[in-house]
């Protein structure tokens, strides 16, 4: 289903919208869907926010050494979740993360398509992205919007696709 085909959008991560992210995923995401683990009790920690602010920082937003660009998924204007690509060479490496409100509506294989033709864009001769075997939806996304066929190794589903 693609409910959203007219307004799901992405916008460039920065320092004014960063906050918008965490707030969506604070409100739609539990922390091990969208970040490492961090220690302590489980939810959305002080020490987690933090973790989560930080870790775009110095990726993303990094002043003068960004290892990879992410961007904020919106839904009519409303942060819902976040993509990246992370350069590997000529390669890029593809992430997507959706809150839960959003997902199974259409907006993942939006998104994917999206970042395909980003990553085209860019020059990139491939994209990769993996997941976990459990993880259906990230699986589909892979096969369908990115259009790379997958390959299972254990736990580790890894898809891969030429962009030229």
């Amino acid at each position: 289903m693609n409910e959203f085909r007219s307004s799901v959008t992405l916008e460039e991560l920065s320092e004014d919208n960063l906050g918008l992210l965490l707030e969506a995923a604070v409100a739609d995401a539990d922390p091990l869907e969208v970040m490492a683990a961090v220690d302590g009790p489980p939810g959305w920690t002080s020490r987690r926010r933090w973790a989560f602010v930080e870790f775009h920082r110095g990726r993303a937003l990094h002043p003068s050494a960004p290892t990879e660009r992410t961007f904020v998924i919106k839904v009519d204007g409303l942060a819902v979740g976040a993509t990246r690509l992370q350069p590997h060479g000529a390669d890029v490496e593809a992430g997507i993360w959706i809150g839960r409100s959003y997902r199974h509506r259409g907006v993942g294989g939006i998104v994917a398509a999206q970042v395909r033709a980003l990553a085209a864009g860019t020059g990139a001769r491939r994209i990769t992205a993996v997941t976990t075997s459990g993880n259906i939806a990230a699986r589909r996304l892979i096969e369908t919007g990115l259009m790379a066929p997958v390959h299972i190794e254990g736990d580790e589903v890894t898809g891969s696709s030429h962009l030229v």
